[in-house]
């Protein structure tokens, strides 16, 4: 699904709240450095009488060093930008709630009027043939999509939305 028109229209906010950045990769790092103390773990602490414990110890550790690494890699030379809020100083989050076609209306007017708790208060289903898409800010900053699933792609059913929530 692509989201590029809300983004672009919360890189356009006033003052530079948000803006593109890449994925971190601090998560990543992390996750391998937890796999090279498994590692550690298994060959300081675990003897040769638990096999079992040893091959499970090392094959985790392996596991998160290699995912740690490529996704470590992959962000860094991705030329993907995600939103980030520079007044919180986070990635904004994002959310997808799926709705049946016979809400369409009602979402718009709601998305128009700004009310959200209506929208929360509406009906979800598991099938995405109307998708909400929602990037939100701790700072309060939400944005909005709403798309159609019609002949194999996602087609925008009306502009982003954009609700300040900051106090």
């Amino acid at each position: 699904m692509n989201t590029e028109n809300i983004c672009k229209a919360l890189y356009a906010l006033p003052n530079k709240h948000i803006v593109a950045r890449r994925e971190s990769i601090i998560k990543p790092i992390i996750i391998a450095i937890i796999g090279v103390i498994t590692l550690t773990i298994n060959s300081a602490y675990v003897g040769n009488d638990a096999e079992a414990l040893s091959m499970a110890l090392i094959t985790a550790g392996v596991a998160l060093i290699l995912y740690g690494l490529l996704v470590a890699i992959m962000r860094t030379n991705s030329s993907k930008l995600v939103p980030y809020d520079n007044d919180a100083k986070c990635y904004l989050k994002y959310r997808e709630r799926y709705f049946d076609r016979e809400l369409v209306a009602p979402i718009i007017k709601a998305l128009k009027s700004g009310d959200i708790v209506a929208i929360d208060q509406m009906p979800t289903t598991n099938i995405a043939a109307v998708t909400l898409v929602e990037y939100s800010s701790k700072s309060g900053i939400k944005a909005y999509g709403l798309y159609s699933y019609n002949e194999g792609e996602y087609r925008p059913l009306c502009e982003p939305v954009i609700v300040n929530g900051k106090k």
